[in-house]
Protein backbone atom coordinates (compact mmCIF):
# COMPACT_ATOMS: atom_id res chain seq x y z
CA UNK A 1 0.00 0.00 0.00
CA UNK A 2 2.98 1.99 1.04
CA UNK A 3 4.46 1.19 -2.40
CA UNK A 4 0.75 2.28 -4.41
CA UNK A 5 0.85 5.97 -2.51
CA UNK A 6 4.37 6.48 -3.24
CA UNK A 7 3.67 5.48 -7.27
CA UNK A 8 0.33 7.30 -7.15
CA UNK A 9 2.72 10.23 -5.58
CA UNK A 10 5.38 10.23 -8.24
CA UNK A 11 2.34 10.05 -11.15
CA UNK A 12 1.11 13.55 -9.55
CA UNK A 13 4.15 15.38 -9.68
CA UNK A 14 4.95 13.77 -13.05
CA UNK A 15 1.43 15.12 -14.25
CA UNK A 16 2.06 17.91 -12.60
CA UNK A 17 5.65 18.26 -14.20
CA UNK A 18 4.19 17.92 -17.53
CA UNK A 19 2.10 20.61 -17.26
CA UNK A 20 4.07 22.49 -16.19
CA UNK A 21 6.40 22.18 -18.75
CA UNK A 22 3.56 22.13 -21.58
CA UNK A 23 2.29 25.84 -20.29
CA UNK A 24 5.93 27.39 -19.57
CA UNK A 25 6.31 26.18 -23.21
CA UNK A 26 3.59 27.59 -24.53
CA UNK A 27 3.71 30.46 -21.95
CA UNK A 28 7.57 30.77 -23.39
CA UNK A 29 6.86 30.72 -26.84
CA UNK A 30 3.45 33.11 -26.48
CA UNK A 31 6.08 35.67 -25.13
CA UNK A 32 8.55 35.69 -28.09
CA UNK A 33 5.39 36.15 -30.14
CA UNK A 34 4.47 38.98 -27.94
CA UNK A 35 8.28 40.35 -27.56
CA UNK A 36 8.44 40.39 -31.94
CA UNK A 37 5.24 42.12 -32.11
CA UNK A 38 6.07 44.98 -29.60
CA UNK A 39 9.21 45.50 -31.47
CA UNK A 40 7.86 45.70 -35.13
CA UNK A 41 5.09 47.72 -33.18
CA UNK A 42 7.49 50.16 -32.14
CA UNK A 43 9.61 50.11 -35.57
CA UNK A 44 6.10 50.39 -37.49
CA UNK A 45 5.06 53.60 -34.97
CA UNK A 46 9.00 55.02 -35.65
CA UNK A 47 8.88 55.08 -39.03
CA UNK A 48 5.31 56.79 -39.50
CA UNK A 49 6.69 59.69 -36.53
CA UNK A 50 9.86 60.37 -38.44
CA UNK A 51 7.11 60.28 -41.91
CA UNK A 52 5.19 62.90 -40.01
CA UNK A 53 8.68 64.67 -39.42
CA UNK A 54 9.87 64.59 -43.10
CA UNK A 55 6.47 65.94 -44.04
CA UNK A 56 7.08 68.66 -41.26
CA UNK A 57 10.03 69.77 -42.17
CA UNK A 58 9.26 70.18 -45.77
CA UNK A 59 6.45 72.44 -44.96
CA UNK A 60 8.92 74.68 -43.00
CA UNK A 61 11.57 74.31 -45.54
CA UNK A 62 9.02 75.52 -47.97
CA UNK A 63 7.73 78.69 -45.94
CA UNK A 64 11.33 79.61 -45.46
CA UNK A 65 12.32 79.27 -49.03
CA UNK A 66 9.29 81.81 -49.72
CA UNK A 67 10.32 84.15 -47.24
CA UNK A 68 14.00 84.40 -48.59
CA UNK A 69 12.84 84.45 -51.85
CA UNK A 70 10.09 87.65 -50.98
CA UNK A 71 12.81 89.27 -49.03
CA UNK A 72 15.81 88.65 -51.99
CA UNK A 73 13.06 90.32 -54.70
CA UNK A 74 12.03 93.29 -52.17
CA UNK A 75 16.19 93.69 -51.93
CA UNK A 76 16.27 94.02 -55.42
CA UNK A 77 13.19 96.06 -56.74
CA UNK A 78 14.59 98.35 -53.62
CA UNK A 79 17.72 98.77 -55.61
CA UNK A 80 16.35 99.10 -59.04
CA UNK A 81 13.52 101.83 -57.60
CA UNK A 82 16.57 103.70 -56.76
CA UNK A 83 18.21 103.28 -60.14
CA UNK A 84 15.36 104.69 -61.66
CA UNK A 85 14.83 107.69 -59.52
CA UNK A 86 18.24 108.63 -59.86
CA UNK A 87 18.26 108.17 -63.62
CA UNK A 88 14.67 108.95 -64.43
CA UNK A 89 13.44 110.97 -61.54
CA UNK A 90 10.79 110.09 -58.99
CA UNK A 91 7.73 109.95 -61.07
CA UNK A 92 9.89 107.15 -62.80
CA UNK A 93 10.41 105.33 -59.38
CA UNK A 94 6.36 106.01 -58.61
CA UNK A 95 5.52 104.01 -61.92
CA UNK A 96 8.01 101.27 -61.38
CA UNK A 97 6.23 101.05 -58.08
CA UNK A 98 2.89 100.46 -59.52
CA UNK A 99 4.06 98.14 -62.09
CA UNK A 100 5.23 96.15 -59.08
CA UNK A 101 2.28 96.06 -57.14
CA UNK A 102 0.00 95.17 -60.51
CA UNK A 103 2.64 92.72 -60.90
CA UNK A 104 2.14 91.59 -57.58
CA UNK A 105 -1.36 91.00 -57.98
CA UNK A 106 -0.75 88.84 -60.67
CA UNK A 107 1.90 86.78 -58.96
CA UNK A 108 -0.06 86.12 -55.95
CA UNK A 109 -2.90 84.84 -58.17
CA UNK A 110 -0.67 82.89 -59.72
CA UNK A 111 0.55 81.26 -56.49
CA UNK A 112 -2.92 80.98 -55.40
CA UNK A 113 -3.74 78.23 -58.54
CA UNK A 114 -0.22 76.79 -58.19
CA UNK A 115 1.40 76.58 -54.90
CA UNK A 116 -1.30 77.20 -52.84
CA UNK A 117 -3.17 73.76 -53.11
CA UNK A 118 0.38 72.02 -52.79
CA UNK A 119 1.22 73.38 -49.25
CA UNK A 120 -2.75 72.80 -48.58
CA UNK A 121 -2.01 69.03 -50.14
CA UNK A 122 1.02 68.75 -47.76
CA UNK A 123 -1.06 70.24 -44.65
CA UNK A 124 -3.78 67.63 -45.03
CA UNK A 125 -1.02 64.96 -45.61
CA UNK A 126 0.26 65.99 -42.46
CA UNK A 127 -2.95 65.49 -40.76
CA UNK A 128 -4.04 62.45 -42.47
CA UNK A 129 -1.01 61.03 -41.10
CA UNK A 130 -1.31 61.95 -37.73
CA UNK A 131 -4.71 60.71 -37.70
CA UNK A 132 -3.57 57.40 -39.01
CA UNK A 133 -0.76 57.33 -36.82
CA UNK A 134 -3.74 57.89 -33.90
CA UNK A 135 -5.52 55.22 -35.00
CA UNK A 136 -2.24 52.88 -35.35
CA UNK A 137 -1.28 53.38 -31.70
CA UNK A 138 -5.44 52.93 -30.37
CA UNK A 139 -4.98 49.41 -32.25
CA UNK A 140 -1.93 48.20 -30.69
CA UNK A 141 -3.07 48.89 -27.39
CA UNK A 142 -5.94 47.21 -28.17
CA UNK A 143 -3.86 44.38 -29.45
CA UNK A 144 -1.76 44.46 -26.18
CA UNK A 145 -5.12 44.30 -23.80
CA UNK A 146 -6.27 41.19 -26.37
CA UNK A 147 -2.80 39.84 -25.61
CA UNK A 148 -2.67 40.06 -21.39
CA UNK A 149 -6.37 38.97 -21.47
CA UNK A 150 -4.82 35.73 -23.47
CA UNK A 151 -2.09 34.97 -21.78
CA UNK A 152 -4.59 35.58 -18.04
CA UNK A 153 -7.20 33.23 -19.71
CA UNK A 154 -3.76 30.91 -20.23
CA UNK A 155 -2.70 30.64 -16.63
CA UNK A 156 -6.60 30.59 -15.60
CA UNK A 157 -6.86 27.43 -17.62
CA UNK A 158 -3.63 26.26 -16.62
CA UNK A 159 -4.39 26.14 -12.77
CA UNK A 160 -7.78 24.56 -13.30
CA UNK A 161 -5.72 22.01 -15.08
CA UNK A 162 -3.76 21.31 -12.05
CA UNK A 163 -6.54 21.23 -10.20
CA UNK A 164 -8.08 18.68 -11.91
CA UNK A 165 -4.66 16.47 -12.06
CA UNK A 166 -4.41 17.02 -8.61
CA UNK A 167 -8.10 15.70 -7.68
CA UNK A 168 -7.83 12.68 -10.63
CA UNK A 169 -3.94 11.73 -8.62
CA UNK A 170 -5.98 12.22 -5.19
CA UNK A 171 -8.55 9.95 -7.00
CA UNK A 172 -6.23 7.84 -8.14
CA UNK A 173 -4.70 7.60 -4.63
CA UNK A 174 -7.66 6.34 -2.77
CA UNK A 175 -8.17 3.91 -5.53
CA UNK A 176 -5.24 2.19 -4.63
CA UNK A 177 -5.84 2.50 -0.66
Amino acid sequence: MAQATATATKAQEAAAHIGDSLFNSFTNGLDLVYTSRKEIENLFLQALETQKETFTKLSDDLSKIEAEQKKFIDEIREQVKLNIQRVFGPTAGKAYEQFNAQFDEVANRVQELTVAPYKEGLNLLVQSQEQFQQTIVNSIEQQQKLRQDLTEQVKASQKIFNDIVEANSKLALGLFK
